[in-house]
Order: structure tokens, then sequence, then C-alpha cells
């Protein structure tokens, strides 16, 4: 009973911290804002953090993709939306999921997100170009010439 007080005393602990932005500039970690640097001024030197790195999605490239699904639904007629060869993209290069319903036990699958807070750029670039070589095959032709 103690032990797991104790550990819930830790976990809220650790819950209640603010999250702290940082960017390394020229081998330290730099606040991103007055307040971060506030808050940080409010830890003992030599305190340890776990940091994580955030990978930007590129806004360009996923723009990119989706005009190109345009140019393809244009120029084929074979989906009704963009939204649709979407979801055809994401099923071919297997960014999806299976589930089983509780309900019925049947089998069903659902495609995963490519969202910015889903699928970090490292990934949405291997997911495009999976997609765009599936597409060429599909379509005959590479849409991005």
């Amino acid at each position: 009973m103690i032990q797991n007080q104790q550990a819930m005393d830790v976990m809220k602990s650790l819950s209640d911290k603010s999250h702290l932005q940082v960017k390394l500039c020229q081998g330290h970690f730099e606040p991103l804002t007055r307040h971060v640097a506030t808050l940080m001024e409010e830890y003992s030197e030599g305190q340890l953090f776990d940091i994580t790195a955030v990978a930007h999605r590129s806004n360009p490239h996923h723009a990119l993709y989706w005009a190109t699904l345009q140019k393809v639904i244009n120029s084929t007629d074979r989906w009704a939306t963009k939204d649709h060869l979407h979801s055809d993209l994401k099923m071919l290069c297997g960014y999806y999921r299976t589930v089983i319903n509780g309900l019925t036990g049947e089998l069903y699958y659902v495609p995963d997100s490519i969202a910015f807070n889903k699928m970090n750029q490292k990934e949405f670039s291997m997911f495009f170009d999976k997609a765009m070589e599936k597409l060429t095959q599909a379509i005959g032709y590479d849409p991005l010439d």
C-alpha cells in the first residue's frame, strides 16, 4: 500500500512539472521563451532532464503530397476524391492497423493518420516516397513529373 502511494506521488509530481522547450545552440540548450527561462531558474545547478527531440514537418512537402493527389484525381477519374486516393495509398503502402470488432469478431482495417502529430518528417518522407512509387505503378506515369 505504501509503495503504491509513493509511486502515485512520483507520477503526480512528474505530471505537475511544466513543459520546458529548449533549442540546441552551439552545444548548449537555451530556453525558447522568457517564461521558460524563468521556469528553468527554479531548478538547481546540475538538475537532470529527459529531453525529446522534436522534428518539424515540412509544410511544402505535405502540400506537394496533396497537390499531387489532386493532379491525379483531375487527370484519371479513377478516384472520387483525393481523400479516397489517400486512403487507398495508405492501405496499399501498409499504413493501417488490423482491428477485431469486439462485438462481432469481424476483422477490419483502419488506415493510419499522416497528421503532423502522428508522423514526423522522416516517417512522412518514407511514406511519401512509397506512396509515389505505388501511385506511379497504379497510373502508369510519374505524377511528380
